[in-house]
């Protein structure tokens, strides 16, 4: 499967990233430039939903989104992450931020778009969702949302774009369980 890599303006991410695809033999990937509108929901919102809109398009079945600073749990976490993709789901995700994953790691709300599968049967309501949102959040209640238990990612700490301040994940990981670790 190719994976789809949001890449922003940051080029300390680079070297990162690049470490974090060859850890994980990821050798089939592309890389898509951020999008930069006058607000920060908007510019993310976009960004994502610029390869939706090409998968559509192009009439795939499927497509995997990541954004540069995605970091895996452990040597391997990848091809668990796609060994586990359930048959029935909207978006398959890699690990979240906030939410509640059932003991099947459904979920009905969530955030954190760090690496993730759209179905291609959920293009269209992805495309529709308010692009002055954060993206998650306007999608949150709208599909059928799995995520990988245990998750297979978080993202490095650092500055964020979305909030605008540096960033440490670590009481966001609290009581989550991550592959290799």
């Amino acid at each position: 499967m190719k994976l789809n890599v949001i890449k922003g303006n940051r080029s300390e991410r680079i070297p990162l990233l690049m470490k974090e695809l060859e850890t994980q033999g990821i050798t089939n990937f592309e890389f898509w430039r951020g999008i930069y509108l006058p607000s920060v929901k908007a510019s993310i919102n976009a960004a994502h939903k610029q390869i939706v809109e090409y998968a559509s398009v192009a009439e795939f079945d499927e497509v995997c989104i990541a954004e540069d600073d995605c970091k895996f749990s452990g040597s391997g976490a990848w091809d668990y992450f796609l060994k586990q993709k359930p048959k029935d789901f909207d978006i398959y995700l890699g690990g979240i931020f906030l939410g509640d994953p059932d003991e099947n790691g459904i979920l009905k709300n969530f955030t954190g778009l760090t690496l993730y599968i759209v179905a291609k049967r959920f293009y269209e309501t992805f495309l529709s969702v308010d692009p002055e949102e954060h993206i998650d959040v306007a999608l949150n209640g709208l599909g059928r949302f799995v995520v990988c238990q245990p998750f297979v990612v978080t993202q490095y700490d650092g500055f964020s774009s979305n909030t605008g301040k540096n960033e440490t994940y670590e009481t966001l990981q609290r009581n989550r369980s991550f592959f290799g670790g």
